[in-house]
């Protein structure tokens, strides 16, 4: 038997093997969402377009993705809200004009 001959059976086992297949077809799964895991991953702003762009059928779809996950810019942070801006019970403080009801009703008295 030759060394082909033996490549060729060891093929042969190896394209019969469901392990193979699994991992194969996982494998290239992955590889087809890895720009939406990119961008998901980065934060950026236009997620849903890359997620759109990526699920179309072409390999330019998938490159125009990967290129759009790895150059879009990152979303901004939201800020959390500052103590300091509201009052003592964590409601912003409200300026009544004097004459309002908050100023004659008994929520002010003892």
């Amino acid at each position: 038997m030759t060394s082909w001959e033996a490549e060729g059976n060891a093929m042969n086992a190896l394209a019969h093997s469901y392990l193979f297949w699994i991992a194969l077809i996982l494998g290239l799964l992955g590889l087809y969402i890895l720009p939406s895991v990119i961008a998901a991953i980065r934060g950026v702003e236009g997620l849903g377009w890359i997620i759109v762009i990526n699920l179309l059928p072409t390999g330019v779809g998938w490159l125009a993705a990967l290129i759009g996950a790895l150059a879009l810019p990152r979303r901004a942070p939201l800020e959390a809200p500052s103590p300091a801006r509201y009052g003592v019970q964590g409601y912003p403080p409200v300026a009544y004009p004097p004459g309002h009801e908050a100023w004659a009703g008994s929520w002010y008295q003892d």
